[in-house]
């Protein structure tokens, strides 16, 4: 498998939603861009929404991904924390798809597990994993930013399993109409 795939991944939040773009196969990845969403707390949250909403629309539209890939949500003790999570990833979620961009989701275990081959590794972790994976010398910075491209290279180790899928039908479906 050559051809390359873009991913947006992000990590959502209402304080700070990481983003970065990567290009990959599923073997090698390479950054595009990276950074994080900021809103105030002082302004509205509606406002802050359509922020993020407009932020990873025009993300989406300076450069063109394929795909989106979120991170689910996690609820642990904090359940308003948790809504507001979830209203992120609601307006992130809606920015792609009006776009025309699948949306991929992953659970936080799945994202380290994919990562870091283990499921409950700390964000230090990740980010280093992360580095490794994308052959970067500095630390993608802020966290947020480096658990958005975890996320993206999530997506993307997906991909070889998807081929293989894939030429297996396109075997199994030749081998079918043969003996017709």
């Amino acid at each position: 498998m050559t051809e390359l795939l873009r991913v947006l991944g992000i990590d959502p939040g209402l304080a700070a939603t990481g983003f970065g773009v990567v290009d990959g196969d599923g073997r090698a990845a390479t950054v595009v861009t990276l950074g994080a969403i900021r809103t105030r707390a002082k302004d509205a949250r509606a406002q802050r929404l359509a922020q993020i909403s407009e932020f990873i629309g025009a993300l989406i539209e300076e450069h063109r991904p394929q795909e989106l890939a979120i991170e689910q949500q996690f609820v642990a003790h904090n359940v308003r924390s948790a809504f507001a999570i979830g209203e992120v990833r609601s307006a992130a979620m809606v920015a792609a798809a009006t776009r025309g961009v699948d949306v991929f989701e992953y659970a936080p275990t799945a994202v380290k597990e994919a990562v870091t081959g283990y499921g409950a590794a700390p964000k230090e972790q990740v980010r280093h994993m992360v580095m490794v994976h994308l052959g970067l010398s500095e630390e993608p910075s802020p966290l947020d930013a480096s658990d958005a491209l975890a996320i993206a290279l999530t997506r993307l180790a997906e991909l070889p399993a998807e081929a293989a899928l894939a030429r297996t039908a396109r075997v199994r479906g030749g081998a079918a109409s043969a003996d017709e």
